[in-house]
């Protein structure tokens, strides 16, 4: 049988969650189903994700499994960065170009849209087609929260090349249905499907043991009410704005206790805290591994989506929600952002903020309140039901079968 070989482009480490819980599982779905093709994966290492040597061949076989030949880079950061990144797109064309002159890798693939600002130039040089996984314009994630200067050169570029390469791609799949009317306004060339983070039910749903374990880890009494907050501050999420939320719904209700789950530095996070005068003995901060990330969110109650209100915030497609509601856990989001908040009013699962204000959440609160104290089983099963039908991976790996048959 001849092997179509398509070449899959991530500036991120294979050990990082979001390519890991976003793009692998379609990529192994695709092999599965295709026994014709064969993927050539690129990656940039980074230390934060690192793996030792037994690890790296143990990845290396898990992909070989599926037909994923790993070609791992070595990511450079720091000071310099425009020439360090130079660097990498060089190391990672002349790779492009072996694949296609050796195997005769025919397509081009990446992740999000820096990696695709990449993957596009080395398709257009070396002739291949271009599919765009996870299309949002990143460029104006980082001009709405203040991380990128309109006039910077950073957003300047990134933002030029995501409206070339959206409108001359040959496939886009993008997470919601914002962004692909967005590219029917634009007029793409290219197919347009809705392909969102997606969270695999099979793997993430409400574990009780989980929950006892992460509340018997950090001493929380099993009736207590946990509020979870789950992942980053600052950058493109809220920072001091978070513990601001926390300190309004503390004073209304002094028994809650706040769950932070984070790879940020602890000492960042407890200032915040502590510049609200929470009380220690009213949260705890911690991190996990992504495997063990359900866990966390059992053993909490009521959830946090932390992505301010601001106008690109609608093309996101965060995961976060999709893993709240497969586990069972309502949570509150800001208006506008993904679909998080069509959902959570069309399910009656989340509470909707226009902003993390304490006027804000104070009007909220009663709602919060009615999710703590509502009956946890039948509250867990209609959020799960929510969180396959938004997210479940079932519903849309059909869609990721369909994309990859055409690479």
């Amino acid at each position: 049988m001849k092997k179509r070989h398509v070449i899959i482009y991530v500036y991120n480490s294979c050990n990082d969650p979001l390519f890991k819980a976003v793009m692998l599982p379609c990529l192994r779905y695709a092999t599965q189903q295709q026994p014709d093709l064969k993927l050539h994966l690129i990656t940039y290492e980074q230390v934060e994700y690192a793996l030792d040597a037994v690890q790296t061949a143990q990845m290396h076989a898990d992909l070989n499994s599926d037909r994923i030949q790993w070609h791992p880079l070595k990511w450079h950061s720091g000071s310099f960065k425009i020439l360090k990144k130079a660097y990498d797109l060089l190391c990672g064309l002349f790779l492009v170009i072996r694949l296609r002159l050796g195997v005769g890798a025919r397509s081009i693939s990446a992740l999000g849209t820096v990696a695709g600002a990449f993957a596009f130039m080395m398709a257009k040089l070396t002739g291949l087609r271009y599919y765009g996984f996870q299309y949002e314009p990143h460029s104006e994630f980082m001009r709405d929260c203040n991380v990128w200067p309109e006039t910077s050169i950073a957003y300047r570029g990134l933002h030029y090349m995501e409206r070339v390469s959206g409108m001359k791609a040959d496939i886009l799949s993008t997470g919601t249905v914002h962004m692909m009317h967005r590219m029917e306004e634009w007029g793409t060339k290219a197919k347009v499907y809705k392909l969102p983070s997606c969270v695999d039910e099979n793997k993430i749903y409400f574990r009780p043991d989980g929950r006892q374990r992460v509340r018997a880890k950090y001493g929380i009494p099993a009736d207590k009410q946990v509020i979870l907050y789950l992942g980053k501050f600052g950058g493109i999420y809220y920072d001091l704005e978070i513990a601001e939320l926390f300190k309004t719904f503390h004073q209304l209700n002094p028994d809650l206790f706040f769950l932070i789950v984070s790879p940020d530095a602890p000492e960042h996070i407890v200032s915040l805290m502590q510049s609200q005068e929470l009380p220690k003995e009213s949260y705890t901060i911690t991190r996990s591994p992504y495997e063990q990330v359900q866990d966390y969110i059992s053993a909490a109650d009521f959830g946090v989506v932390a992505v301010p209100s601001l106008p690109s915030q609608r093309f996101r497609s965060p995961i976060k929600v999709g893993e709240y509601l497969c586990c069972g856990l309502p949570y509150l989001v800001c208006a506008g952002v993904s679909e998080d908040d069509l959902v959570a009013e069309k399910y009656g699962v989340g509470v909707v903020v226009n902003a993390f204000t304490p006027a804000e959440a104070t009007r909220v609160y009663p709602q919060v309140e009615a999710f703590l104290q509502a009956e946890k089983v039948a509250l867990r099963s209609k959020c799960r039901q929510a969180g396959i039908t938004y997210r479940g991976m079932s519903q849309f790996l059909p869609t990721a079968d369909l994309i990859f048959s055409q690479l």
